[in-house]
């Protein structure tokens, strides 16, 4: 049997009731080279703990044991690196699926795997599967503990059947119930997120023991077996435009839609054009914690901390921050862990100050390693991502603290804040037991101020630590003028319906000239959890008749594949050239594909009744 990639669905009839099961992934791994590995053989389903395909972390296809021969997947030790593939199951939040794989483990061997809520691994376990090497299981879900057995020896399934709808998680070993709970709980508590992200396949052993992490899995099997209503997010317009007369308002209407089967829920969030972001080399990340918890139950506070006073009052006309005073600090049990630390800034935060650049960052470290060369540190700041998780790293800086003191870091390069969620923090590598590295206040934590990360996930370490880290982010310069805004910023649209909203526009304060926005959608859409709306603004001299101005918006610029053109008027026609004069496209589409063009600059006319206007583009 080959692997499948594409859907296939299957008719079965119950008591007379017919339903579909679609099989979303299959995979016997038998197509696969001997001693390849799963991330670079299929990414699209696979991938690691550090994204770091073909190394350690991934799991290796070899044929020394299978279920259907010749191959399988091997998760051990190697190296001291322990195997920490990630199978990528795409964030449902919504029907059924039947999830399985047939496991192998020896005599004297032990195995692991765990469900994950976030497809992004680290974020939040839905449960934890220990193999003990005798032959025991330990089921870790909702902070109880389920024993159970398995066979040694020989190949045995593991069955997930897993209902979002109904919020309800079976789970089968070796053909036999262990048990059925919510799947919503976490490993340790109650109350998690209802969302299937991915599995974690980690050659990791129970903790306290000193057993041996080996296993394999073959013939892995994904399937849908009841309907999802996911919500499925649309907005008309697409890029809104409005010209207005310099010294006046106006308005213009943004209908959010919902295509889907549940109710869509959205925020918004308004970005403004400014210079681009500047960003430094930056190192991927690791993942150094080696026992399976990979969460701040591995962590603990100082009893004793080093804390001295406030921090100095900065030259700066702002400042992102959420802790108090110095009060504690926290450690690692685990050496050596690589650690980064973070507050959250979210858009309402960032806004008022867009326009404005982040010139420094002040941050407070307890105390520091035994050997001085371990205690090279690096800013980071991040930009928007989601409520848990931040986006690409926008800028890094290296420095070296000074323990039990504030330490303020001068970025070469001012980072530029737009109004996007920033996620400001450093990242820094533990390498002496018992000692308390990042301060923190004495509480309580915001549920921005207390983010931390061992690999690629992220978690808060409230409630267990109620603090919140001492990071403060100095703004300088003159905020934008807010020319924008939207109403209401939040809304409801039912299945098949939609949310009106309202583009408020003022050019007071403003020079004559276009600005460019985003208005942001961040939706519970799985597929589409941000939908960017561009949004264009010209601003012209009093006395412009609006029947003569041609107001003319392409984008996206820089473009890779398809352009798209937004104007006041009926296009009439359109003509692109390239940096010689001659014409590669001629007629009067207001979508044009480009994606054989050649890279370079090219022009574009687009002739309507009001008139003409050429702007130019990039094609990358």
């Amino acid at each position: 049997m080959k692997k499948i990639l594409l859907l296939f669905t299957a008719i079965f009839m119950f008591g007379g009731f017919a339903f579909s099961q679609t099989i979303l992934y299959e995979d016997n791994l038998d197509s696969y080279t001997n001693n390849s590995f799963l991330a670079v053989d299929n990414p699209t389903w696979w991938t690691t703990w550090s994204n770091l395909p073909a190394s350690g972390e991934d799991v290796q296809v070899k044929n020394t044991f299978s279920h259907s021969a010749p191959n399988s997947g091997l998760c051990d030790v190697t190296s001291n690196v322990a195997s920490d593939g990630i199978l990528k199951l795409g964030n449902k939040v919504s029907g059924g699926y039947e999830l399985k794989w047939w496991m192998y483990i020896a005599t004297g061997k032990c195995g692991y795997y765990n469900i994950q809520h976030m497809q992004s691994p680290g974020t939040e376990w839905a449960f934890e599967l220990f193999f003990r090497a005798n032959g025991t299981l330990e089921l870790q879900e909702g902070g109880n503990k389920i024993a159970g057995t398995y066979p040694k020896d020989t190949w045995f399934e593991v069955k997930h059947l897993i209902d979002l709808n109904t919020d309800n998680i079976d789970l089968y070993i070796d053909g036999t119930l262990l048990k059925s709970w919510p799947f919503s709980n976490e490993a340790q508590n109650t109350g998690g997120t209802l969302q299937l992200g991915g599995v974690d396949f980690y050659a990791g052993a129970y903790t306290g023991t000193s057993e041996t992490p080996v296993y394999y899995i073959d013939d892995i099997s994904y399937s849908e077996t009841a309907v999802s209503t996911d919500p499925i997010i649309g907005a008309d317009p697409i890029a809104p435009y409005k010209w207005l007369v310099g010294g006046t308002n106006g308005t213009e209407d943004l209908t959010v839609s919902n295509t889907g089967l549940s109710d869509l829920t959205f925020d918004v969030n308004i970005l403004y054009e400014t210079d681009s972001h500047k960003s430094s080399t930056v190192r991927p990340a690791t993942n150094n914690e080696f026992s399976v918890k990979r969460s701040l139950t591995n962590a603990k506070a100082d009893p004793t901390p080093a804390y001295g006073a406030p921090g100095p009052v900065r030259d700066a006309s702002a400042q992102l921050h959420y802790d108090g005073d110095p009060a504690s600090a926290v450690g690692w049990n685990t050496v050596p862990v690589s650690v980064t630390v973070a507050a959250r800034f979210p858009n309402n935060m960032t806004l008022p100050h867009a326009g404005m650049d982040i010139t420094s960052v002040d941050v407070y470290v307890n105390e520091l390693n035994a050997a001085p060369a371990s205690n090279l540190m690096n800013i980071r700041i991040y930009g928007m991502g989601n409520t848990y998780e931040p986006g690409p790293i926008l800028y890094e800086q290296s420095f070296t603290p000074t323990a039990a003191v504030w330490t303020t870091v001068i970025l070469t390069t001012p980072v530029k804040v737009t109004g996007e969620d920033l996620w400001v923090g450093y990242n820094f590598t533990q390498t002496t037991a018992g000692v308390y590295i990042p301060g923190t206040d004495g509480g309580p934590a915001d549920p921005n101020g207390d983010f931390t990360s061992t690999g690629v996930g992220w978690s808060h370490i409230a409630p267990t630590l109620d603090y919140n880290w001492n990071i403060r982010a100095n703004l300088t310069g003159t905020p934008a003028t807010q020319w924008l805004s939207v109403s209401p910023m939040s809304g409801v649209a039912v299945p098949a319906g939609n949310k009106a909203l309202t583009l408020n526009f003022s050019t007071t304060s403003l020079s004559l000239g276009q600005y460019h926005a985003t208005v942001k959608l961040l939706s519970n859409d799985p597929v589409t959890p941000v939908l960017d709306v561009p949004v264009t603004l010209d601003v012209v001299g009093v006395g412009i008749d609006e029947v003569e101005k041609t107001g003319v918006m392409v984008y996206p610029n820089p473009v890779k594949n398809q352009l798209n053109i937004v104007t006041n008027g009926k296009i009439n026609n359109v003509t692109v050239t390239d940096f010689t004069g001659r014409v590669v496209f001629k007629g009067n589409n207001q979508t044009l594909d480009i994606s054989a063009l050649s890279d370079g600059v090219y022009f574009v006319k687009v002739e309507t009744a009001q008139g003409t206007s050429n702007t130019k583009f990039i094609k990358k």
